[in-house]
């Protein structure tokens, strides 16, 4: 078992969390919800549940491995850094970005543009052969702000909500006033666990 953060729609505040674990139970993968923010949902469950919540959630914007937690403080998140092994989450060789998410507004004392460059020279000086590559990287770190607490993770998968926008009523040849939105839908289901 191992720990994964998810990054949910704000759009309702209790069914994108109930969306991840419908998915879950249908597609019979065991976990444990280890704390819930604004946003965030961290939990500990089997590797390949990311592949099932890439496939099938409509209220998921991304996710990946959960590597810390701490106080939302500049010098409390460097020392969390710090403290953290990264060797497993990137290998020699290998490109990488840090990128900071504010949920919210949280945190407004927080300079993120700042805390990434922090965070990516903590990165660049604990694990040898990585390069730095903000455009393409290989592997994209994530530092999330929310409820004045960060989260920390590797980004390995990125939900686009533009597939179902795409199939939304003002797109489609016949509109009906009672059609419900494609990504509700799709929420719908997953939570009928089918």
């Amino acid at each position: 078992m191992a720990k994964f953060f998810f990054i949910v729609s704000g759009e309702n505040p209790t069914l994108p969390f109930a969306e991840v674990q419908a998915i879950l139970e249908a597609e019979n993968h065991a976990y444990s919800v280890l704390f819930k923010l604004a946003q965030i949902l961290v939990l500990e469950s089997d590797p390949r549940c990311i592949e099932a919540v890439a496939w099938r959630s409509s209220l998921t914007r991304s996710c990946g491995p959960f590597i810390a937690r701490c106080k939302s403080s500049t010098e409390e998140i460097l020392n969390t850094i710090e403290k953290a092994d990264l060797s497993p989450y990137i290998a020699p060789g290998e490109s990488f970005a840090v990128r900071i998410k504010r949920i919210r507004g949280s945190s407004p004392q927080i300079d993120g543009l700042s805390l990434e460059r922090k965070i990516g020279r903590i990165i660049f000086n604990s694990v040898k052969g990585i390069k730095v590559n903000l455009k393409r990287p290989e592997k994209t770190f994530l530092g999330i702000l929310s409820d004045e607490n960060f989260v920390f993770g590797l980004k390995t998968v990125e939900i686009k909500a533009g597939e179902f926008i795409k199939r939304g009523p003002s797109r489609t040849v016949f509109s009906h006033s009672a059609a419900m939105p494609p990504k509700m839908a799709r929420c719908m289901v997953n939570l009928a666990r089918s």
